[in-house]
């Protein structure tokens, strides 16, 4: 057993990347960071660095339960869908703060989602599990089309095809088929409006940190192509929505932890699409620092400890946030300028692009297309939304030269 070490910080497992390992030591906290394995860069920047393997959790838990034994841990925390089951295993069997582990394992597997949702009494969109491809086109009619074909098992937003035709429903159920998990859920498609919710739940109480208008692609690939704030929906529609999140994450299990809910209103009212225990991805957690003055991966570790969420004022009052996609395929071009003109500030443009002028793209709606670069502005007004971004897209001048496709 190692030898006790003398330590005033809290200390905290984490299973994360380079953004929760700054915010940590900014924070002054002990950092045990889990790898498969940790790149060196991280390696250098933590307290315990720990090689292990991940997928072997009785492995990591004595790896682990060693180090508690000889410094006790304060908590065990993760914002990556794949880990956080593990994550709340590992807070769960060290008795130490993290993720409640019923409701990891309820966000890390869909059907156990829509399960322990309609158990609750919470709307979810009707769905039914299937085998094969003619189990899901049998699905697909009952339910009526359009149709959602997804994985059950954590796959993000590749794993969602959405289909319009029996053939679309059988080349999805061979497109997701998975060994390991041969089963895919059929979930009716609600055509309606469409809503990101950022939350902090500490002691089972949730409040909403912000709540964004949400634009999908209506291809085969429904990825998520931007975000309005304000959401539109006025003060009491987001107090109405807020409650409606809050009691899924209750009937889910959230007793303490950050959370990204995707909602869209159907005709009978909201009904949850997804619930992510983790930040937002892409640009979103910045937006919502920006007009709401809450970092969420800061919120996340003082939420883990049982400190107070940091606040500070929020920055704009107004934000468009747009993916770069593409109805054609081809080599892109854009002037690369536009990024190091647009600035990384939170009240500044911000324009990101994940291909190299030259590179090749393909369409939005291609099983393997989907987001290639973001745009972020912000404003003080509505009125300066659409100017401020045609000035970014006009410098940006993105193209797509199809005969190389």
């Amino acid at each position: 057993m190692p030898e006790p070490i003398s330590d005033g910080r809290p200390s905290v497992v984490c299973v994360s990347g380079r953004r929760v390992v700054d915010v940590m030591a900014a924070m002054d906290v002990r950092t045990v960071l889990l790898g498969d394995p940790t790149p060196i860069d991280l390696a250098c920047a933590v307290d315990v660095p720990m090689d292990l393997d991940l997928d072997d959790w009785p492995g990591t838990e004595a790896a682990v339960r060693w180090l508690h034994d000889a410094r006790p841990l304060d908590a065990v925390l993760s914002v990556y869908d794949p880990y956080l089951p593990l994550a709340s295993y590992l807070a769960a069997r060290l008795d130490v703060a993290g993720l409640a582990l019923p409701a990891a394992l309820n966000c890390d597997n869909k059907l156990r989602m829509r399960l322990t949702l309609e158990g609750g009494g919470i709307a979810g969109p009707a769905y039914a599990v299937v085998g094969d491809p003619d189990e899901a086109e049998a699905a697909a009619r009952r339910l009526g089309y359009p149709v959602l074909v997804k994985k059950i098992t954590a796959a993000g937003g590749r794993g969602t095809l959405l289909c319009r035709t029996p053939g679309e429903v059988a080349g999805a159920v061979t497109a997701l088929h998975g060994e390991a998990n041969p089963n895919l859920l059929v979930e009716e498609f609600v055509d309606g409006p469409e809503y990101a919710v950022q939350t902090v739940t500490s002691a089972g109480v949730t409040e909403v940190i912000s709540i964004l208008a949400q634009h999908s692609a209506t291809g085969a690939r429904p990825v998520e192509t931007g975000y309005d704030f304000p959401s539109g929906l006025g003060d009491q529609g987001e107090e109405a929505l807020g409650r409606f999140v809050g009691e899924a994450l209750r009937v889910l299990g959230f007793d303490s932890g950050i959370a990204h809910t995707q909602v869209r209103f159907g005709r009978s009212g909201p009904i949850v699409i997804n619930v992510s225990a983790r930040p937002p991805g892409g640009l979103l957690c910045a937006v919502t620092e920006a007009v709401s003055g809450v970092d969420m991966v800061r919120a996340a570790v003082e939420v883990v400890l049982g400190r107070p969420v940091t606040r500070r004022a929020p920055v704009a009052g107004y934000a468009r946030y747009r993916c770069v996609t593409f109805d054609v395929a081809g080599a892109v071009g854009y002037d690369a300028r536009a990024l190091a003109e647009a600035g990384e500030g939170t009240v500044s443009p911000v324009v990101s692009m994940d291909v190299e002028p030259g590179e090749e793209v393909l369409p939005v709606d291609h099983l393997d297309g989907g987001v290639y670069g973001r745009i972020v502005i912000y404003a003080d007004s509505e009125a300066e939304l659409a100017p401020a971004y045609q000035r970014v897209a006009d410098a940006l001048r993105l193209r797509v030269d199809q005969t190389s496709a």
